[in-house]
């Protein structure tokens, strides 16, 4: 089923240094990050019994491809029950994809720009998508139906997340501002300003008191989502903040940045624990295991890398994408990661716990 809304209106913004040719072979930004290439999207699953690295371990192996999309995908996310997995594409759609047989569920369209960032709610009901046409929309996911269209942002919205309680979706644009907003209602809930350059990352901690955001700036602010105030900014990065990503306990975050760094900072002082290097160019995207053990990074070096973050070890390169890494997600259960790239493929692989 299709559900095709309305406009194939290509937007013009070129914010993350992507060529956009008038060919229909367009360049791809995943998820939170940048840079381009060319060609078309298909989707594999890969599955490895344990990670691989120098001792013994075994590497990825390829289990399917999946996929008919035509341009290359922005933005990867899980449904809470990991049978599904969503992804947002250059050519302006959404695409919902069964995880087991790669059946291609539905197309959402209706943005006006390229599909920046996706984020699913707990209960799996709601999904926020965020675009360059400067608004995010709110979908009904048992339908397929857009709920509502959240409006304000005066520029390309780039960032999109859902606090784990399901009640606050915040949004993060360049306009240098992110937007707090009630996925019941689809108002307005706040305005977070503070930003001297465009939003590009967004995360809640797990008890859905915070939000923090990253800029182009390379910095990171921490705000009290029952006030909006700021609780803590840090000089983070030297470039770009691409992707945040917090541990479950909630006392870690992880930021991932285009000056080629992964670092992990108390997410309760602000202070800084490690830098994790190994990526010889910009790391676009970040995520971490459901134990909270292991660190996921992609990055324009075409790989992903598995780290352990309790002692900022690499585990393991993934190599098997042509171009660069863009997005990566994890499956709710730890044993999926998915992961996007500007050689248009999605690659599901099984990681160990």
């Amino acid at each position: 089923m299709i559900y095709q809304l309305k406009g194939a209106f290509r937007a013009l913004g070129l914010d993350r240094r992507i060529a956009r040719p008038f060919s229909r072979k367009i360049i791809a930004a995943i998820a939170l990050g940048a840079i381009a290439a060319v060609s078309t999207v298909n989707l594999h699953i890969f599955a490895t019994s344990e990670p691989a690295i120098a001792q013994g371990r075994s590497p990825a192996k390829l289990l399917r491809t999946i996929g008919d999309n035509r341009y290359a995908v922005f933005a990867l996310a899980f449904s809470p029950n990991g049978k599904t997995i969503l992804s947002g594409s250059i050519e302006d759609t959404i695409k919902y994809w069964d995880t087991s047989t790669g059946e291609l569920k539905y197309t959402l369209s209706v943005h006006l720009g390229d599909v920046t960032s996706l984020a699913i709610s707990p209960n799996g009901d709601i999904l926020a998508s965020a675009s360059d046409d400067n608004t995010a929309n709110l979908w009904n996911l048992n339908t397929g139906q857009l709920v509502y269209t959240l409006q304000g942002h005066g520029e390309a919205v780039k960032s999109v997340a859902i606090s784990p309680n399901g009640e606050i979706v915040a949004s993060g644009s360049w306009d240098n501002t992110v937007r707090l907003w009630n996925p019941k209602t689809g108002a307005a809930i706040g305005i977070l300003s503070g930003h001297e350059d465009g939003v590009k990352s967004l995360t809640f901690s797990p008890d859905s008191k915070v939000v923090v955001s990253g800029d182009r700036d390379g910095k990171i602010k921490f705000w009290n989502t029952a006030d909006f105030e700021v609780v803590r900014s840090i000089d983070a990065h030297d470039q770009e903040v691409n992707s945040l990503a917090f541990t479950p306990d909630g006392n870690i975050i992880v930021s991932a940045s285009a000056d080629k760094t992964l670092k992990v900072w108390n997410a309760n002082t602000g202070a800084l624990i490690r830098t994790l290097r190994g990526h010889d160019f910009q790391v676009y995207a970040v995520a971490i295991t459901p134990d909270g053990r292991t660190v996921a990074s992609a990055s324009d070096d075409r790989t992903i890398k598995l780290w352990d973050l309790a002692s900022g070890r690499e585990i393991e390169t993934i190599t098997g994408h042509d171009k660069s890494v863009f997005a990566i997600a994890i499956s709710p259960d730890g044993k999926l990661l998915a992961s996007g790239s500007n050689d248009n493929t999605i690659k599901l692989w099984q990681i160990a716990q």
